[in-house]
């Protein structure tokens, strides 16, 4: 166990001693993770009216108790901070929670995934529309792939839409297209959004990125047919640890999310959003920072797309395999930005001096040079940092860190790339040389970017423990480890889902630590994960949740 440091925390104990009032809850009885700059553990944690009180050695923080102090008895589990969600998307998942469930997790093989699908249209009332989400080529390998016509052989009475675990592929049969208003006539909405045709110029059912999907998925989301999905997406990442969530795009309209921060008038989670472009209607006059349970903080850009779709732009051209022809990724291509060097660097310049934070989704190498060279044309930006976030960064080359470091950027990194897909990216998609550079943590927290992990959810599962563990460890699904020596330790796991999610989030002064004076957000956990094998990190369990010093009823899921 790492050596406790006190002095800090015994100071804070005599300031607090002077106080007439004592705390309202205290915790003893195991460790607690400050996550301070030193990672010091404590032996006991005091709150009073909704914030961290003190922390120190279990004997003095008794000793600041009344008769009107709560004392919990963590009875050897361990206190740390609430997770910070950095980068997640509660909308989705609330839009697709009541959707046939086609995914690789329960599916292992392609009669299974269609089989689902037939029993469910079967179910279905004639007319209705039928979503289903997950398909999967990756953990479903024998897959086969639909076209328009098997769609509409599936289902001929009803408008059916399939959606790929990526969210980044859609397939539609011929109803679906004719009552979302799409035909071969229909413009493609951009780069790298586009509805394929075949060489007669017929709609093939597939339509790739979420813009041109848009229309097939207006009956989905009606925002407040959506509200009680939503409310339970940001219940499953409460009951996953997560006290504050950012979610970048594609959300409900900002009072919803107000009215969902709260249970039975207490709150429920902190919420942070990012607004992608056709949203700017949502957009408030300027930065809002009164509300601690939700707050509009910026703008989410794209420049690339993903890598299961061709559209993460990339130096290397992708590969020619079974599995790309099967997604539909030409061979030798290497996907293209969504815009110019120098639109993006308008876009930067024009969001941030309004007050703005900008996320800006960025995967291949090639998109991550130009959205460097964007920044640095950009020049000096203004604003509370970060100003910038760099997304996913899958490809993030090691030589750009100095730059970003430079440009005052932060990354969040979607890590279980690895876990997941991280053989087919070596095997099959990008290769085995760019697969072996992906996802440069260690080198990102050397150069100072405080970088987080996110899981993208509901891409894959938003699980705190299964992030860190990918992190530290690097291993695919099949044990092989990857680029592994950008592997980093639990400390700084720990910091990339609490602090330095804070900070990303612009509230490392009120949240990320536990230290006097911040919120007590925090969790307590059956296991010390300073203490727990890297292997075993996904088995630790949260056991309770509390925000604002409040504890929360984790609600079982529906």
């Amino acid at each position: 166990m790492r050596a406790l440091c006190f002095i800090p925390m015994l100071l804070s104990v005599l300031l607090v001693a002077c106080s007439s009032d004592g705390p309202d809850l205290v915790f003893v009885g195991g460790p607690v993770l400050t996550v301070d700059s030193r990672d010091q553990v404590a032996g006991a944690l005091a709150v009073k009216d909704g914030h961290i009180l003190a922390t120190g050695n279990e004997a003095d923080i008794l000793a600041l108790q009344t008769d009107r102090t709560k004392v919990v008895d963590l009875q050897g589990k361990t206190v740390m901070p609430g997770f910070v969600a950095a980068h997640e998307h509660p909308t989705l998942t609330a839009v697709f929670m009541g959707a046939v469930d086609l995914s690789g997790f329960t599916h292992k093989s392609n009669r299974e995934v269609w089989d689902t699908l037939r029993a469910a249209v079967r179910n279905a009332h004639r007319g209705e529309w039928i979503y289903a989400v997950g398909l999967d080529p990756i953990l479903t390998p024998d897959l086969l792939m639909p076209t328009r016509e098997t769609l509409d052989e599936i289902a001929p009475d009803n408008p059916l839409v399939v959606v790929a675990q990526t969210m980044h592929s859609f397939w539609a049969n011929s109803a679906a297209f004719a009552e979302a208003g799409i035909s071969s006539n229909t413009p493609d909405p951009g780069p790298g959004s586009y509805y394929e045709r075949d060489s007669a110029g017929e709609l093939t059912g597939f339509v790739a990125e979420s813009q041109a999907a848009a229309p097939l998925l207006e009956t989905l989301k009606s925002p407040w047919g959506l509200l009680g999905r939503y409310e339970d997406a940001l219940d499953q990442l409460q009951r996953n640890g997560f006290t504050s969530v950012a979610s970048l795009g594609h959300n409900v309209p900002p009072l919803m999310a107000r009215y969902a921060a709260s249970r039975d008038l207490r709150p429920r989670i902190r919420q942070f959003f990012y607004l992608v472009e056709d949203e700017l209607n949502y957009l408030p006059d300027s930065p809002d920072t009164d509300n601690a349970y939700f707050r509009v903080l910026g703008i989410k850009l794209w420049h690339d797309g993903s890598p299961y779709t061709g559209s993460m732009f990339t130096s290397a051209p992708y590969l020619a395999s079974p599995l790309n022809r099967m997604l539909g990724i030409p061979a030798g291509s290497h996907g293209a930005p969504m815009f110019s060097v120098a639109v993006l660097q308008e876009k930067i310049r024009a969001y941030s001096d309004a007050g703005w934070q900008v996320a800006i989704h960025s995967q291949g190498d090639a998109s991550l040079r130009e959205v460097t060279q964007a920044l640095a044309a950009a020049g000096k930006l203004n604003g509370k940092l970060p100003v910038v976030r760099i997304e996913h960064a899958v490809e993030l080359p090691r030589a750009l860190i100095p730059a970003l470091a430079e440009y005052r950027a932060t990354v969040s990194f979607h890590i279980n790339h690895i876990l997941y897909y991280g053989d087919a990216l070596g095997h099959s998609i990008i290769g085995g040389r760019m697969a072996g550079k992906v996802l440069p943590v260690s080198s990102a927290f050397a150069r100072g970017l405080q970088p987080t992990l996110h899981a993208d959810s509901p891409m894959f599962p938003a699980e705190p423990f299964s992030l860190m563990q990918t992190a530290l460890t690097r291993a695919t699904s099949s044990g092989q480890r990857l680029n592994p020596q950008e592997a980093i330790d639990i400390q700084q796991a720990v910091r990339a889902m609490t602090i330095n999610g804070a900070r990303q989030l612009r509230i490392e002064e009120e949240a990320g630590s536990l230290e006097t004076g911040k919120w007590a957000d925090l969790v307590i956990v059956d296991r010390n994960p300073y203490e727990t094998p890297p292997a075993e990190l996904d088995q630790i369990s949260v056991v309770d949740v509390y925000l604002n010093g409040e504890r929360q009823v984790l609600t079982s899921p529906n």
